[in-house]
């Protein structure tokens, strides 16, 4: 049976992780290229790094006790649960959940900080476009032991075995956000919609250049039926 796959209702009582559109976690390099490169334009996209970085984030205990930072009712999160329990006492785990549990709201800069990188080969890099210098979440550190959750969980392998689910949620990402959808959640001048079936909700954060700013929005996907289009969840918001 073909699943339809919709996305999820805005959770608005997050906000202990998820204040603002506003951010300091991301900052630019955007170049006068870039900017008219991506100007008035959305993008969907799945990101292997962001999809690596909520991966990690379940297994801590603070997740899992929490239900307004990841979503727990998918089968693929219980996919994630199943594949990659052995790793819930890795170091890098350990050391997020530790770090979470005393700092709540370290969640938002953690999650907004894994869109400014890219896995290379197995190494976790920063976007030459982006910068993560007032982030409160040491990437440095963090940036080692997700590499090494990536190999100890051979994570590449998993990721491209959904790929065909994620491509089909970026799919329905680029038919919903229209550039009018988008610039009713970020006032920005260019959109790029990062698509993760571990997202719960929509957040969204505004990424400042000299001349250019850039919306980026997190939408979670169910593998169920909905009401509501994120066209429609967006307009509500008006």
């Amino acid at each position: 049976m073909k699943t339809n796959f919709t996305f999820a209702a805005i959770i608005l009582f997050a906000a202990a992780f998820f204040t603002s559109c506003q951010t300091q976690n991301v900052a630019s390099r955007f170049t006068s290229k870039y900017a008219k490169a991506n100007a008035g334009k959305v993008y969907a996209q799945s990101s292997e790094t962001v999809e690596l970085g909520y991966a990690m984030l379940a297994l801590t205990n603070f997740a899992q006790n929490d239900t307004n930072i990841v979503d727990h009712t998918s089968a693929y999160y219980a996919e994630v649960m199943n594949k990659f329990s052995a790793l819930k006492n890795s170091k890098g785990v350990q050391q997020l959940n530790a770090q979470l549990s005393r700092n709540p709201s370290l969640a938002k800069s953690y999650v907004e900080g894994l869109y400014a990188f890219q896995m290379n080969n197995g190494r976790f890099g920063l976007k030459s476009d982006y910068r993560i210098d007032l982030n409160k979440i040491d990437f440095k550190r963090y940036g080692a032991l997700l590499e090494n959750f990536y190999k100890e969980a051979a994570f590449h392998n998993f990721y491209m075995q959904h790929e065909g689910m994620y491509n089909e949620m970026v799919a329905k990402a680029n038919n919903e956000f229209t550039l009018t959808a988008a610039q009713k959640a970020v006032n920005a001048q260019g959109f790029h919609i990062i698509v993760s079936p571990l997202a719960k909700g929509t957040t969204t954060m505004a990424i400042k250049g000299h001349a250019y700013t850039e919306g980026v929005i997190f939408a979670g996907i169910k593998a169920e039926k909905t009401q509501n289009t994120p066209a429609q969840v967006l307009a509500s918001r008006e």
